[in-house]
């Protein structure tokens, strides 16, 4: 397989992984149930701390221990971070572990005490980062892709990915470094500036300074036909005086 492929299969399987804990937006109140009301005091004020708790975990902004590995019941964006950076240091530790493998496979045979103590860090960091991932919630509405066993399965895919990827020989990776760098620079030299989305966006915001121009035009005009109203009331009362 090309390495375009298994990158933009690598970037798929990221992004599913990622788009599955952003936060929903807003969050829909939870209806009137008659089998409530007839709840007893003690219950009801149990609820309400439990949803007073819940409330002050999702405006809360800093990051504890706790609020990583006990977070609230619907994502946030606090819990989308988490997702974020514990997705980037897996896609490192996986980079890491392939590069050790595939080049210094040889002192991984020979069990030398360096090597194995990195690649047990890594390990750890690896499992820390997809248990926090697992204890994050997900989202509630249904997004275009979605895969079961999550967040395994994707990571699973990044890891095969990256490491075929690292299989692949350096005349490889030039080569897509340079075409790499040639599309960067026809984009942001030409297409970028030259875009249907770009050019829609453009004319939106064109559409809507004329439409507040012409607001403030019929303000101004409505407050001088106000103004020569008033003017031409008080000049009929004075000459009836």
């Amino acid at each position: 397989m090309s390495i375009g492929t298994l990158l933009a299969y690598s970037l798929v399987a990221a992004c599913v992984l990622i788009l599955r804990y952003q936060p929903d937006g807003s969050y829909a109140k939870p209806s009137c149930n008659p089998e409530k009301e007839n709840l007893t005091s003690e219950d009801g004020e149990m609820e309400l701390m439990e949803s007073e708790s819940q409330l002050a975990m999702l405006k809360e902004g800093g990051f504890t221990l706790q609020t990583v590995l006990n977070p609230s019941m619907l994502p946030t964006e606090q819990s989308s971070t988490v997702v974020n950076i514990a997705v980037s240091v897996i896609t490192f530790v996986v980079c890491i572990v392939s590069t050790l493998t595939t080049y210094k496979g040889e002192a991984v045979l020979a069990m030398e005490s360096w090597i194995l103590g990195l690649l047990a860090v890594c390990l750890v960091v690896f499992i820390v980062c997809l248990l926090v991932v697992w204890r994050q919630p997900q989202t509630s509405k249904k997004v275009s892709f979605m895969v079961p066993m999550l967040p395994f399965l994707p990571v699973l895919s990044v890891f095969v990915n990256v490491y075929l990827m690292v299989q692949l020989s350096g005349d490889t990776w030039i080569r897509f470094a340079v075409w790499m760098a040639v599309g960067f620079l026809i984009y942001f030299g030409y297409g970028i500036r030259h875009s249907l989305e770009g050019q829609q966006d453009e004319d939106d915001d064109s559409a809507h300074s004329d439409l507040e121009n012409k607001n403030s035009a019929e303000g101004v005009e409505d407050d001088d036909n106000a103004d020569e109203n008033n003017q031409f009331i008080i000049h009929e009362k004075t000459s009836e005086c």
